[in-house]
């Protein structure tokens, strides 16, 4: 069988048949050919190894069908006898190759019953950004042999910090790793760069210029024909065209510092908490002590959904320690306020956030006007890290903040306006 492949796909091929990978993890920029790689070597195994089980991994099934195993079709559509050897059952989302009976299962991680139960020889996940670490490793122990992950790279990401296991492998590509990448597509990815080509180097996930890491200080000379076209974008040359990690610029907060809880629990102030309510979504509660001198510290305490609690919500709410039943104050989301009183007639001292026009924007500034001090938690940091503006049509940052994975985040905001309304609290 004749493949058309990059050379993301050979780079992939060697790290994979490298008996000391368990992991392999493909990151890097637009149109690097890192998916279709990876499908291409899970064909081959389909083919060449008899009776096994791999499941590819999307943050929800429809996407993954729609996405992923259309990209699989593709692929074994490229010779008119693999695909005749290669049984499809489109109900299930599975393609059996005839031959040796291996299966290739495309599967979301919304259906948590497929995550909890099953059981593969190989794991692909696609786009792992969209996965938390808990499901992530409720995947992997199922997992007998390899795991495989591709995404764009985030400095932020809880991926990053396997860079230093042994049995994991990171393969980094872009766009020029791909000789089958459109022209067009190409052209407009080239359009992004806004430095001289060549005046400067990426070592590792960084680039360089004149030894150092570049900065607002240390910048290459510019291209003089995409900053002339207006094309040019730092941003977007960083992420999608060399396919490293770099800060959002709509990124809503910035400069927060991370702490022990050991260091959190010694400070002898007094403790708050804000409560974001999610059904489906998480419900986030965070304790918060103020120093008297511009500083909150945070500690994340709870992020879990009201639908997935075995027990009533004034029985989470009273597990947490430092929570003192009708003293200590919990400020929740004012829309829900049937919980609220759910809450009140328990005992707790709950109250409702402001709200209102603007109360989301005007909160957003109050909390920017602090220094925050949060005891280190992944999901916490993951949504300081991705919590951004709306971006208009024209590129431009808007004053609307995106609403999605931004529950810690919307709690935080509630108790600290509402602690700089009724103790007078100066930003």
């Amino acid at each position: 069988m004749n493949l058309q492949v990059s050379e993301t796909f050979i780079f992939t091929s060697e790290v994979y048949y490298n008996q000391r990978y368990r992991q392999i993890v493909s990151m890097g920029g637009s149109r690097s050919s890192k998916t279709y790689s990876i499908l291409q070597i899970l064909m081959t195994e389909l083919m060449k190894k008899r009776r096994i089980k791999i499941t590819v991994w999307r943050d929800t099934k429809v996407t993954c069908r729609a996405t992923v195993m259309e990209d699989f079709k593709k692929i074994i559509m490229f010779d008119e006898k693999v695909y005749l050897d290669f049984k499809e059952n489109k109900q299930q989302g599975k393609f059996t190759y005839k031959k040796t009976g291996s299966e290739i299962l495309f599967e979301g991680a919304d259906s948590i019953g497929k995550v909890l139960g099953g059981a593969q020889d190989i794991s692909y996940f696609n786009e792992v950004t969209e996965f938390s670490k808990d499901v992530y490793l409720q995947i992997t122990q199922r997992t007998a042999d390899k795991v495989i992950c591709d995404y764009n790279p985030s400095k932020d990401f809880w991926l990053e910090n396997y860079r230093n296991d042994p049995d994991t492998v990171f393969i980094h590509s872009t766009f020029k790793n791909n000789a089958f990448c459109p022209r067009n597509i190409v052209k407009q990815l080239l359009s992004y760069e806004p430095w001289l080509p060549d005046s400067y180097e990426i070592r590792g996930s960084e680039v360089f210029y004149k030894d150092e890491p570049i900065s607002i200080e240390n910048q290459p000379p510019p291209h003089p024909l995409n900053v002339k076209r207006k094309t040019a974008n730092q941003y977007m040359w960083l992420v999608y065209g060399l396919g490293l990690g770099s800060e959002k610029p709509n990124r809503i907060y910035r400069g927060w510092t991370g702490i022990t809880k050991e260091d959190f629990n010694e400070l002898d102030y007094t403790s708050y908490f804000g409560l974001d309510f999610g059904t489906s979504n998480p419900t986030a509660i965070v304790e918060v002590k103020y120093d008297g001198n511009g500083a909150f510290y945070v500690y994340p305490r709870f992020y879990q959904a009201l639908t997935s609690l075995d027990d009533s919500l004034p029985t989470v709410v009273s597990r947490i320690d430092s929570i003192k039943k009708g003293e200590s104050l919990i400020v929740c989301d004012s829309a829900k306020s049937s919980y609220i009183d759910i809450l009140a007639t328990a005992g707790q001292l709950a109250v409702g956030a402001f709200k209102g026009p603007g109360s989301v924007e005007s909160g957003i500034s109050i909390t920017q006007g602090f220094s925050i001090y949060y005891v280190l938690d992944e999901k916490f940091a993951s949504e300081y890290a991705n919590y951004s503006w709306h971006i208009d049509r024209y590129g431009k940052s808007t004053d609307q903040p995106v609403k999605s994975d931004d529950h810690y985040m919307d709690a935080l905001r509630y108790i600290i306006t509402y602690l700089v309304k009724y103790l007078n609290i100066k930003v």
